[in-house]
């Protein structure tokens, strides 16, 4: 009696149920064997449908629609797209067909399951794919309030174009048997139809049997035509992705990367199976192998040292006193009048978090010229840092321009304009199409290529764009070129935070020295920033240009890659988006209020320095379930404890989570010390049908549901108007007696 016979007398039950596992699982192998030939059609279709239905996806739909350049490259990019949809749809659908017919090893037991997989999920995926893209053409086009905007207009036109194209494609795959037959039958040379392909009925067509030698040309031009426009995109975004990029939109780029993946990817994969040789595998091994010399994403610096070394710049403290010395050149109107002090914190949260922080603080000193000079510093992070950089950089062209205006009586021109101006270019396309492109083939060579970082994309595309819209180069100059030759004006100090990844401390990129000298540290004086790096006290004599000091502050992996910090030709560590560490800037704005503090004694003229915060955050809150998303308290529903893995998860969540509470401490605590009515807290709401994306690229519609925010008291718990006035009011009493 055998072993097997043995168990199944002892426990027949058991024996049956794992027979019945067994062939449940021999049965879902078999299909999977039927779908892995036709892996990357799926996957790239899937991915595609996701990324059209998340808010930054809809986003990038109604930017493509309200895209607004010259009439050429309107056209270009319009004829891109098209391109780009119908290698999507008809190379997913072909690929997976192709792929399926293919005498591959392992193969599928021939069953009526397999049969219908390999015959319908090729349709089904290029159905997917062009059905989708309609879809989420009527979805973006339903969140514009005005049914008659231009812009939902020409979403409407890509949605009824895709329906047609979808009908076309149906009809297309359902009736391609009978092509050869029809064009017999109306006479088109029979030559022609002779020439196509015999076609079976679905029901006996034969799956894994061709050979690589039987494949018609048609496939070879599947296969040439991916590849040109991959060669060809390849060229132009490793030359200048910043310029060519926006000119296609990132959803073209999309559409084109994952057609040419499709193509490539499978014909790769074909040799695989075939020769049984793990191609892919093979690349992983290459892709960990070449990591440790071909790293392309060192921080840049520009030849030429630093505006003023670092062992020469202000502390906190001396900025400070110089600030207030710049007060008293104006005194207060009246003995008991106040000084306001303001400065700010803008949390991170790319684009939307850009813009929000600039539109916030160019309507604050458009409406109140004199803010500026009451403003002493800006504590940024991610998004944050950009928003805090572009409204610094416009004060700092303000005063190039006309150094010797007086706020109180000279004429400014608005700076919300030039803002949200550079703020509106899709940053995001640049990004993308790096990444997809010649960053991901560096991941498989064995030396670094500048020209590849996917950083140095981004960091361009902001140049540029500040250049169109403000007409200089601060962006790309020296980060620290701000303040300098602004010695008779006062300009508020930066502070970009990011997160040093070897230590997990913040690494801040200032104008104000940071960190101890050596001989302050010989007489034990505390640090006024708690265990933090300065960025240029690294970089010694090296400048950073304004984009590399903001994007260090915003490399929020993976889009953006950790940023390689590298002297004297060694590796020091990387550089990482500063909400790794606390994503609001408080914990630096709270160190200043320490400083202050301490300035601030009875009896002398800082006892008339009255301290705000404003608080630029940019996560929308729902105000449908504002109440749980507002309270921290321990016991609340908020707290919803992860259902399993509790031994393998625990670490991991709470490393993540301590991110937010962080934040949240920094928030709560300058809050208490400054007081409930010297805390400006400005912040959005989930508004209608328009959801404001976290990403690199804003459509008009979400930037004009922000500024309506912006002076309205109707988002919750963020009475924006509100703070406004508040601003004002403070401003107007300090420079009373000035007008």
């Amino acid at each position: 009696m055998t072993t097997s016979t043995t168990f199944s007398a002892r426990f027949p039950r058991l024996a049956r149920l794992l027979e019945w596992i067994g062939e449940r699982w021999a049965t879902l192998r078999n299909l999977g064997l039927a779908l892995k030939p036709m892996r990357l059609s799926l996957l790239m279709v899937a991915a595609g449908v996701v990324y059209l239905f998340v808010d930054q996806g809809l986003d990038t739909l109604r930017y493509f629609s309200e895209y607004q350049g010259a009439h050429e490259r309107v056209t270009m990019q319009r004829l891109f797209f098209l391109a780009g949809a119908i290698l999507w749809v008809y190379g997913s659908w072909y690929w997976a067909r192709v792929m399926t017919y293919l005498a591959l090893d392992p193969a599928p037991r021939p069953t009526p399951g397999v049969h219908f997989l390999q015959a319908w999920m090729p349709r089904v995926a290029g159905a997917l794919a062009i059905f989708s893209l309609a879809l989420a053409f009527h979805r973006a086009g339903q969140s514009y309030a005005d049914a008659s905007n231009a812009s939902a207009g020409i979403l409407r036109g890509y949605m009824y174009f895709s329906l047609a194209g979808g009908v076309l494609y149906l009809v297309f795959v359902l009736t391609r048997r009978h092509l050869p037959g029809w064009l017999e039958y109306f006479s088109i040379t029979a030559s022609v139809g002779r020439a196509l392909p015999a076609m079976s009925a679905v029901s006996q067509e034969e799956f894994g049997v061709k050979r690589i030698s039987d494949l018609p040309l048609a496939t070879w031009l599947w296969l040439a035509i991916p590849g040109a426009f991959a060669l060809l995109l390849f060229g132009l975004f490793a030359w200048d992705a910043a310029t060519f990029a926006p000119a296609l939109g990132t959803v073209t780029i999309l559409l084109l990367a994952a057609s040419g993946w499709i193509a490539l990817g499978s014909a790769v994969d074909l040799l695989g199976m075939r020769f049984r040789f793990p191609v892919f595998t093979l690349l992983l091994i290459l892709a960990v192998a070449f990591s440790f010399r071909n790293d392309n994403h060192a921080v840049r610096t520009l030849d030429q040292p630093q505006a003023k070394a670092w062992s020469a710049r202000d502390n906190v403290e001396a900025a400070l006193r110089e600030w207030f010395k710049y007060q008293t050149r104006y005194p207060a109107a009246g003995a008991r009048t106040e000084y306001p002090l303001f400065i700010v914190a803008a949390e991170g949260g790319g684009i939307r978090a850009a813009y929000w922080t600039a539109n916030v603080l160019t309507a604050i000193q458009d409406d109140n010229p004199c803010f500026a000079e009451q403003l002493f510093a800006l504590s940024g992070v991610s998004g944050g840092s950009l928003g805090a950089a572009v409204f610094t950089a416009l004060l700092a062209d303000q005063h190039r321009n006309q150094p010797a205006r007086r706020c109180d009586r000279d004429s400014m021109a608005p700076l919300a304009t030039k803002a949200k101006g550079m703020l509106s270019e899709d940053f995001l396309a640049p990004a993308v199409a790096a990444t997809l492109y010649p960053d991901l083939l560096q991941r498989i060579l064995p030396v670094a290529i500048p020209r590849f970082d996917r950083a140095r994309a981004l960091e361009t595309a902001w140049e540029r764009a500040w250049y169109k819209h403000a007409g200089s180069q601060r962006f790309a100059e020296a980060f620290d070129g701000l303040w300098q030759n602004n010695e008779d004006r006062w300009l508020p100090a930066l502070l970009l935070n990011a997160t040093w990844v070897e230590t997990g401390k913040r690494l801040i990129a200032s104008n104000l020295r940071v960190q101890l000298l050596p001989e302050e540290k010989k007489l034990e004086k505390l640090s006024e920033f708690a265990d933090a790096e300065d960025v240029h006290r690294f970089y010694g004599q090296r400048a950073l240009p304004l984009s590399t000091a903001v994007h260090l502050s915003a490399r929020f992996t993976y889009v953006s890659p950790a940023g390689t910090l590298v002297k004297d030709g060694r590796i020091h560590g990387r550089a990482v988006d500063g909400g790794y560490f606390e994503n609001s800037g408080a914990t630096s704005v709270l160190e200043i209020l320490k400083v202050l503090d301490h300035l601030a004694e009875p009896g002398t003229g800082w006892a008339k320095v009255k301290p705000y915060v404003i608080l630029i955050s940019n996560e929308p809150v729902d105000l449908s379930n504002l109440d749980e998303q507002l309270d921290s308290a321990p016991d609340n529903k908020r707290i919803k404890p992860f259902p399993a893995g509790n031994e393998v998860l625990s670490p991991l969540l709470t490393m993540i989570n301590t991110r937010g509470a962080r934040g949240e401490y920094a928030r709560v605590t300058t809050r208490w010390h400054v007081g409930q009515n010297q805390f400006l807290h400005f912040g959005l709401c989930r508004d209608g049908a328009i959801k404001i994306p976290l990403g690199w690229v804003l459509s008009g519609a979400v930037r004009d549901a922000m500024d309506e925010q912006l002076h309205s008291n109707a988002c919750g718990p963020f009475t924006n108007q509100a703070h406004l006035d508040t601003i004002k009011q403070a401003l107007h009493v300090r420079y009373a007696r000035r007008r």
